[in-house]
């Protein structure tokens, strides 16, 4: 069930940013632009409250934030390119490969030590 709150803040999560671009897209027609902003602020406010809940539910910071912003790089990619038909390029999928690389190993509890 913990794991269902965190998936589904990632769904929220990645409308949050859809409305956004939406509202940006929209910049020239007021009310259009105003909904979307506004859409994606409700969907902001659902995410959070979903990402919260997951954390009350005992599952622990570094392994939520790994998948919760891994999922959303991931979903906002594939988002883009089915929907907002953006190009997917080598060197795109590169930096969202180090992307979610480098959340993976920020997240982590492990400790780094540089030099000796």
């Amino acid at each position: 069930m913990k794991f269902i709150l965190l998936y589904s803040s990632v769904i929220f999560n990645v409308l949050t940013n859809v409305g956004f671009n939406l509202s940006a897209i929209h910049e020239n027609e007021p009310v259009k632009r105003w909904g979307y902003f506004a859409g994606g602020l409700v969907f902001g406010l659902i995410n959070s409250y979903l990402f919260t809940e997951c954390l009350r539910a005992k599952v622990p910071l570094q392994t939520a934030s790994a998948i919760f912003f891994s999922l959303t790089i991931i979903g906002l990619f594939l988002f883009g390119h089915f929907y907002f038909k953006e190009t997917i390029t080598p060197l795109g999928m590169v930096g969202a490969v180090l992307i979610i690389i480098g959340v993976i190993i920020v997240s982590t509890n492990s400790e780094i030590k540089i030099g000796s």
